[in-house]
């Protein structure tokens, strides 16, 4: 059966963002390893998840056969990485665990020229056109859940503290040239290439 939630709903917008000389992926805040097996199937290269959740990283170990996936227990805000190392960063839901312009200016630093970074984010809703695209995306919602049956990973949850504004003002810093879109069901997609 089909799984559903938030985030496994927009996996694919995530995968189509990958640049086609990706040899060297990183998918921060992992999980259950889930995503990062799927760039796994279409790479040709290694894939390194980095989460701090114990039983998350011991799950995505367990489920996972691929020798070219590497999975690390740890504060992705700590751990040291080699700079310019990746060519393609993703994060789904993740980014709101930390803080964002600190984690924006490492992920910087860790992309090679000519790399991308993907991010399925969550944001805090404040304004009117928030509440409008929430009304509308209910009854999706609830279609989707009862149409392939509702999905949760498992992994802690935590609100966004953000605005999508906030955020936007945010990017605009420290990613200059980023695109932020809104999506429908309560995410937004951020994407960038690195000079």
């Amino acid at each position: 059966m089909p799984r559903y939630n938030h985030n496994e709903h927009y996996r694919n917008l995530l995968l189509r963002q990958i640049p086609s000389h990706c040899q060297n992926a990183l998918d921060i805040g992992c999980g259950d390893g889930g995503f990062a097996r799927l760039l796994a199937d279409r790479l040709d290269g290694t894939v390194t998840g980095i989460d701090s959740d114990c039983a998350m990283i011991e799950r995505a170990r367990t489920e996972t056969g691929n020798q070219s996936i590497h999975f690390i227990e740890a504060d992705f805000m700590r751990y040291s990485f080699d700079e310019e190392q990746f060519d393609f960063i993703t994060a789904t839901a993740s980014l709101h665990h930390m803080p964002f312009a600190q984690a924006l200016e490492k992920i910087t630093s860790l992309l090679r020229p000519g790399g991308v970074l993907a991010v399925l984010g969550l944001f805090r809703e404040v304004s009117l056109a928030d509440t409008a695209v929430s009304v509308v995306a209910a009854p999706v919602n609830t279609f989707y859940a009862l149409t392939r049956g509702w999905s949760s990973s498992g992994a802690p949850v935590k609100p966004a503290n953000m605005s999508l504004r906030e955020i936007h003002k945010t990017v605009s810093i420290h990613l200059p040239g980023a695109r932020l879109r809104r999506l429908l069901l309560w995410r937004y997609l951020l994407t960038w290439q690195k000079p």
